[in-house]
């Protein structure tokens, strides 16, 4: 079993989405990729892995996340990162989930025709109309359009660590 790859320092796409249609098309480029044999991924997770881990954490802002933070880490994630939303800061790599949110970690070994698959749904889920409104386990009641900007982030980082050519290139 290989070691796993220091994603603060792995070689990582700097992408940047301003709307779904954008994290979409880069599926597309991704899907195109895997299909043709020349996708390579430079982090820990698969292509299929990553697409699940986006696609549920679009699910749970739009139906529920199964658990929350205790208040007082929310109050001040939300006072640190809230702010950062509107910037065009890309979100950092090499960040560790901690154990109690152990359900946004993906399926091992999901293929990655199934986990882009729900990624695809997921976001087509959104375009169609379906806002995200649930209240994030770290920083508690957020907007349709605070999701938005977070989640274009979220899969920016993500999918940043699959090259669609094989290449450095974006």
């Amino acid at each position: 079993m290989a070691l796993p790859v220091d994603t603060k320092a792995a070689p990582h796409r700097e992408l940047r989405f301003a709307a779904f249609d954008d994290i979409l098309a880069e599926v597309e480029r991704i899907e195109a990729g895997v299909i043709a044999g020349t996708a390579t991924i430079t982090g820990n997770w698969s292509v299929g892995e990553i697409g699940e881990h986006c696609a549920e954490f679009i699910a749970f802002a739009c139906d529920g996340f199964p658990k929350k933070l205790p208040w007082p880490i929310r109050v001040i994630a939300r006072a640190m990162i809230l702010p950062t939303l509107d910037k065009d800061k890309p979100m950092p790599t090499g960040i560790t989930l901690p154990k109690g949110a152990a359900y946004l970690l993906p399926t091992p070994g999901i293929s990655d025709a199934e986990g882009i698959g729900e990624l695809r749904k997921e976001l087509k889920r959104v375009l169609a109309g379906r806002e995200m409104t649930q209240p994030s386990p770290l920083l508690g009641p957020l907007t349709h359009e605070q999701w938005t900007r977070l989640q274009c982030k979220h899969c920016a980082m993500h999918l940043g660590f699959v090259r669609p050519d094989g290449t450095g290139d974006a």
